[in-house]
C-alpha cells in the first residue's frame, strides 16, 4: 500500500519526508518489543561519496544513510514515546553509488530540486509504498539498543541497521548535496561519527555471506545472534 502524499521538507539540517496515509505504516517482529508507527524518514550525507553514514558496517562508510523513524504504539504520541527507554524505533539504510538513477528515488529527489534552500516544504503525490526505499533483503540487520544522533540525543532507540545498500547515482546524490543549510551553505556533512560502543550488544539476525560475525569480533564488538529473523514490515 503506498501513502497517498509526500511532505518534503529541508528543514535546515536535513532533508525530511512524512506521508499521508490511509493507515499508518507499522513495524513489528524480528525482536522488537511490541508494535512501532510510523512517523517520519530523513536523511544524512556527505559532502562526497567517501563518507556520510552515521554507522559503519566492517569499517565501511556509506556516501548516505536514511533513518526511517517510528514511536511505539503503546505510548500515543512520539513526544510521550521519547521519554521512554524503548520508545522509537529506528531502521537505518546505508546507499552505495550506482552507475543508474534508483527509480524509486527520482521523484524524492525530483521535489528537493524545488525545496533548495531551508524552511522549505513540498507536498507531491506519493509514487511508490514506503518499501521501495527499503534493501529488498530486510531479513538481514544488525540490532542494538542506542540514542538519537541528533540533540538532545536521547537513549530511547532500538536501532535496525540493515546490512544491504540501496543503490543511488552520483547524480541523484548531487541534489542532497545542493541543498543549503540555515547558515546558507550547503548541506552536507550532517551526520554525527561512529561513537564507541562501550558495553553495548549488538545483535545479528542471520549468519552467513555478507557481513561476518568472525570479523566484528576481532574488531573488538560484541556480536549475539537473533532468535527471530526478520522485520515484518507492515501496510507500507
Amino acid at each position: 500500500m503506498k501513502p497517498r502524499r509526500m511532505r518534503i521538507k529541508n528543514n535546515g539540517h536535513a532533508a525530511q519526508v512524512e506521508i499521508d496515509a490511509a493507515a499508518a505504516p507499522r513495524i513489528d517482529d524480528g525482536g522488537l518489543a511490541g508494535e512501532y508507527i510510523f512517523a517520519q524518514f530523513h536523511f544524512h550525507w556527505g559532502s562526497d561519496s567517501s563518507m556520510g553514514s552515521e554507522h559503519t558496517i566492517n569499517g565501511v562508510r556509506y556516501p548516505m544513510e536514511m533513518h526511517m523513524v517510528h514511536y511505539k504504539t503503546a505510548y500515543g504520541t512520539i513526544g510521550k514515546a521519547v521519554q521512554q527507554a524503548d520508545g522509537l524505533a529506528v531502521l537505518g539504510v546505508m546507499f552505495e553509488i550506482s552507475q543508474t538513477d534508483n527509480p524509486a528515488f527520482t521523484p524524492l529527489v525530483k521535489a528537493l530540486k524545488e525545496i533548495q534552500e531551508p524552511s522549505m516544504t513540498i507536498e507531491v503525490d506519493a509514487q511508490y509504498p514506503l518499501r521501495a526505499f527499503l534493501p529488498r533483503d530486510v531479513g538481514a540487520f544488525y540490532r542494538y539498543d542506542g540514542s538519537l544522533t541528533t540533540p538532545t540525543c536521547n537513549e530511547v532507540v532500538t536501532w535496525t541497521v540493515f546490512d544491504q545498500a540501496v543503490p543511488i547515482s552520483e547524480a541523484q546524490m548531487e541534489v542532497f548535496r545542493n541543498m543549503r543549510n540555515d547558515h546558507g551553505h550547503n548541506l552536507v556533512n550532517n551526520f554525527r561519527p561512529p561513537q564507541a560502543l562501550s558495553s553495548r550488544k549488538v545483535f545479528m539476525s542471520y549468519s552467513g555471506t555478507g557481513s561476518d560475525a568472525s570479523s566484528m569480533k576481532s574488531l573488538g564488538l560484541a556480536v549475539y545472534f537473533l532468535s527471530t529473523l526478520a522485520v515484518v514490515v507492515a501496510s507500507v
